[in-house]
């Protein structure tokens, strides 16, 4: 894989310069020797700890990937996605404190490239969280942006007719539902296209449900 040749739009940031990255006390060595369970604070601050040096190793990824490509994986569909991931994963995994640092450096590497097909949202355990999908720079435009859901191929309740829905990448809402997947897969194609005019209204993006 090689470095995606897409022209930046805005300033690039050099993500290995680390200046500011966020420090604490360590994890304590040996946790279930040296820390005592009933220890609220202790256990508390050792935690945060854990959070901060999962976080710091990830920023610090992404500035490795950026600056030398290593680091990317087969999952990742372009350089960019790697960089993405890793920045994610760090405001992810950051103690809420800390968390602007890298979240900082997400939005700036994101608004150089017109990065899209990731969000922010909050996890089915009520904690911050950076969703990364599918990465499209400015040049894809909606190419790529939206996936079908065939409702009729699993269990589960069905909406009424609907039997497709289609899904946005960018922020993982349903968007429009069709009686059919062929149907659901030509308002992707026309919508991605820009191409919209005319699509059949089945269940039009307003109406549609997340």
């Amino acid at each position: 894989m090689t470095y995606d040749s897409v022209p930046p739009i805005a300033p690039v940031p050099d993500l290995s310069d680390l200046t500011g990255l966020p420090s604490g006390p360590p994890p304590v060595a040996n946790a279930l020797e040296n820390l005592n369970a009933w220890d609220g604070r202790g256990m508390s601050a050792h935690l945060t700890a854990l959070a901060r040096r999962t976080a710091n190793r990830a920023a610090e990824r992404a500035g490795q990937i950026q600056s030398t490509g290593l680091g990317i994986r087969e999952w990742h569909n372009s350089f960019h996605a790697a960089v993405v991931s890793s920045l994610a994963a760090a405001e992810t995994n950051a103690p809420e404190a800390e968390r602007g640092w890298h979240a900082d450096r997400l939005d700036a590497y994101a608004a150089a490239y017109g990065l899209r097909g990731w969000y922010r949202h909050t996890d089915f355990r009520g904690r911050h969280a950076v969703q990364v999908n599918l990465i499209r720079t400015h040049a894809d435009g909606d190419r790529g942006r939206y996936f079908t859901a065939d409702a009729s191929s699993g269990g589960g309740f069905r909406p009424g007719p609907y039997r497709a829905s289609v899904v946005d990448r960018d922020s993982h809402r349903v968007v429009y539902r069709a009686i059919s997947v062929p149907i659901a897969r030509q308002w992707v194609e026309q919508h991605e296209s820009g191409d919209a005019e005319g699509v059949a209204s089945q269940c039009p993006t307003g109406s549609a449900r997340s």
